[in-house]
């Protein structure tokens, strides 16, 4: 009589497969841990190795060195030249060598260099305004983005929640239809709600890796680089909307940025004007020259020179090439004018808008979880009541998506009004600090 062979036996093979595949994931994640992220921790990362941030730093330390009044054209200007020339006429070939040093000077161009040096000292404040309006439009990107990993983080954790709740269903089902104790309706009801659940998850595991992946890239890190992250968030509470027109005014870094470039304008026209005055120049020169009968290259018995002299010029007429650029200064200096009181209206009316938007926000969040206290209570009960048999699937079902969606617009809502306190921070000038 043959013995049939042990169940047992037959599910060794896997038994050793999921045996094998749980020392690989343990395995992993001791070589590859997922540390955990922190609001504070991204934006620290960011401002070290974010590229935008590295970028406008550089381009702020061009606009420091760019302020020199060697570039004002306010210091001397040092040559040194050598040469030689043959001559070969009719009668007698001559070798002319010399070798000096020049020294020109501009004394006086009508105030011109002083007020290009004042515009370049604008120039570098204005550059710094400039680098920090982009580091902190790259931290609000930042923010954005760790946020919006958050989101998908904990949503990740609500479906998760969803699923399990579907498959406990789904099991109690089985096995009261196992007992006669529930229709097979009810099973197959379960069953797809817990494969639609499946789905969610997949989705919600991909949202989670793809945001994950944007950023660690915004953080300059292998986009593929593992980690959980700080799903804690903190609201201001003492925000008034008079002080925070007052620090935008004062901080806002586009509002500042437009001021500079007027006053920038103010020494274009000056500059411009500067042109109608005379200018005087001081040359000088110290060298040798010697020249020697045929071909022949020598300073040995040179005679020194020493040349000083001073120049004064004034352009009478040059086609009114002054007069025009006098007045398009001006014109472009009205502009720069107009451009800062535009500036500050739009301003004014963003801080008031984000300001509202982010009260409005912290209302909208406040409902949200007082709706979720109802939800997890009808949840619990509608629970109770099935697992006594005494509410239908469809009624459980509909508690359990009431309980889901109401976690995750708790979620939703709780990031956007932390990315709106964010952006009022950045209107005000008080991102970074």
């Amino acid at each position: 009589m043959n013995n049939p062979k042990s169940p047992v036996r037959k599910h060794e093979p896997m038994k050793h497969i999921i045996l094998f595949l749980i020392l690989i994931i343990v395995m992993w994640g001791f070589i590859y841990p997922e540390e955990p992220l922190s609001f504070q921790q991204a934006v620290t990362i960011a401002l070290e190795r974010n590229h935008q941030v590295l970028i406008a730093r550089n381009t702020a330390a061009i606009s420091r060195n760019n302020v020199n009044i060697g570039n004002a054209d306010l210091l001397p200007e040092f040559s040194l030249s050598a040469g030689t020339t043959y001559l070969d006429p009719s009668d007698v070939a001559t070798t002319t060598t010399n070798a000096q040093v020049q020294v020109t000077y501009t004394l006086f161009d009508g105030l011109g260099n002083v007020y290009r040096f004042k515009k370049l000292q604008v120039g570098g404040e204005l550059g710094e305004l400039e680098a920090r309006n982009a580091i902190e439009t790259t931290l609000l990107q930042v923010s954005t983005a760790f946020y919006s990993a958050a989101s998908a983080y904990e949503n990740l954790q609500i479906t998760q929640e969803l699923l399990s709740i579907s498959e406990e269903r789904l099991a109690r089902a089985k096995k009261r239809s196992a007992y006669g104790q529930a229709r097979t309706i009810d099973v197959l009801s379960a069953q797809v709600d817990y494969h639609a659940d499946q789905v969610t998850v997949t989705q919600a595991k991909f949202l989670w890796d793809e945001t994950r992946r944007s950023l660690n890239v915004l953080l300059n890190r292998e986009y593929q680089h593992p980690f959980t992250i700080d799903t804690t968030v903190e609201f201001r509470q003492d925000f008034d909307p008079e002080q925070l027109k007052s620090a935008a005014l004062s901080n806002n870094a586009v509002y500042l940025a437009a001021r500079k470039r007027s006053v920038q304008s103010q020494y274009d026209l000056r500059i411009a004007r500067s042109q109608f005055l005379p200018r005087l120049d001081f040359s000088g020169s110290y060298g040798y020259s010697q020249t020697a009968p045929r071909l022949h290259i020598d300073l040995n018995d040179a005679e020194p020179s020493l040349r000083i002299g001073a120049t004064l010029s004034f352009n009478l007429f040059n086609g009114f090439k002054r007069k025009i650029q006098s007045r398009n200064a001006k014109i472009q200096q009205k502009n720069r004018e107009l451009t800062v009181e535009e500036t500050r209206l739009n301003l004014e009316k963003e801080v008031t808008s984000a300001y509202e938007s982010y009260q409005n926000s912290l209302l909208v969040l406040d409902l949200e979880k007082k709706y979720l206290e109802a939800a997890e209570l009808n949840f619990k009960r509608t629970r109770e009541l099935y697992n006594l048999g005494q509410v239908t699937t469809t009624q459980f079902r509909e508690a359990q998506l009431n309980l889901i969606r109401s976690r995750s617009n708790v979620a939703t809502a709780k990031y956007e009004a932390k990315i709106k306190e964010i952006e009022l921070l950045r209107l005000t000038g008080q991102l970074i600090q």
